[in-house]
């Protein structure tokens, strides 16, 4: 092989072999772009949570919910503007129709509808995250 084209050849190798070296760091540099912010974890945004209703306080307005998965419970306090819903299965849940299809029905209640006990799933207008306590309730459903 004539010695121009033996250098040709080891121009392109060495070449390709540049190019795929930086192509490595450069994943490696985006794939820990998100590790490189000091160890710090990002903390979520919650704004609904489910969980079991422990006691009713009519006088206050108030639920204590221990959420699901969680040992403390937490104090919901309900507004004027607070939606009360009660989802109903149109048929025994022991007993379901043959069909797969349904459409549960929503029943508005009173916070004295409440019981202890009631599965419940709560949405919220703000950040709920690491709250023991929180008002800015959009609605609670008690879950069939």
């Amino acid at each position: 092989m004539p010695k121009n084209q033996t250098i040709i050849l080891v121009v392109v190798i060495l070449i390709i072999l540049g190019g795929l070296i930086s192509w490595e760091i450069f994943q490696k540099s985006k794939l820990s772009g998100g590790e490189q912010t000091g160890g710090e974890q990002e903390v979520q945004e919650v704004l609904s949570l489910s969980g079991i209703v422990q006691s009713v306080d009519e006088e206050n307005n108030a639920l204590m919910v221990k959420p699901a998965n969680q040992e403390n419970e937490v104090k919901v306090i309900l507004s004027e503007t607070t939606k009360l819903i009660k989802l109903e299965f149109p048929f025994d849940p022991k007993n379901p129709p043959a069909e797969g299809t349904f459409t549960p029905t929503q029943t508005e209640i009173e916070i004295s509808d409440f019981k202890q006990g009631d599965n419940v799933f709560i949405k919220v207008k703000e950040d709920i995250a690491g709250k023991t306590e929180f008002d800015s309730v959009d609605f609670i459903q008690i879950l069939p």
